[in-house]
């Protein structure tokens, strides 16, 4: 079932209780909003943002709701066959390894800060780093005020572009109704490209 954007944003359910294994996101230049992930999503974490034009349109995976299930990724059958086993027809979904199960590994970010705080949630905030470097943009529920406070990090210009330059990651964010739009500054997606450059996906074909 395709929900727009709005409606998720309004109707939001909860996140998820525990971290899951694998988290799931969508590369929107590929996405065709063909509605196949979100159909077989079982717990609705997939909602459709709306472009300027139809053609514009993608979905998009809220992933602090995310189970990594695998079910828009692939189907869980017997078959050894790749385009059987596919959902999304276009290549679109990325699967990784959530990082916050492992939150004493090294993050790929932390090395490119030189801002002043110590208590950053630094898997968290590499699990929606990788959105960005996909997408440019992530959605955020207005409910989430401590990841909003998180993202809110990116906002600064403590992220090194050089060695003797620093640069916001994110503009400040834009308030929509239920949800918060952030979208990276040229610099910042030019630093995530360099920092997610050889970030391992898992493909399970």
């Amino acid at each position: 079932m395709t929900i727009s954007m709005q409606e998720y944003f309004r109707t939001r359910k909860s996140d998820r209780k525990k971290e899951t294994r694998y988290l799931n996101i969508i590369n929107k230049d590929n996405c065709t909003s063909c509605n196949s992930c979100a159909t077989v999503c079982p717990v609705d974490c997939i909602y459709e943002v709306i472009g300027p034009v139809p053609t514009e349109n993608y979905h998009q995976i809220d992933t602090s709701r995310c189970i990594g299930c695998q079910m828009c990724y692939r189907s869980p059958n017997d078959s050894n066959d790749y385009y059987q086993l596919t959902i999304c027809p276009w290549n679109a979904i990325d699967m990784l390894h959530n990082p916050n199960v492992k939150p004493d590994d090294a993050s790929v970010l932390e090395p490119y800060y030189r801002g002043a705080s110590t208590s950053i949630t630094w898997p968290k905030l590499e699990e929606y780093g990788y959105q960005f470097f996909l997408d440019g943009e992530v959605y955020l529920s207005t409910d989430l005020a401590d990841l909003k406070d998180l993202l809110d990090q990116m906002t600064e210009e403590v992220w090194m572009f050089s060695e003797e330059d620093n640069c916001r990651i994110l503009d400040e964010p834009i308030e929509g109704e239920g949800f918060w739009l952030y979208r990276c500054t040229d610099e910042g997606r030019a630093l995530l490209d360099v920092v997610y450059e050889e970030y391992h996906r898992i493909f399970m074909d």
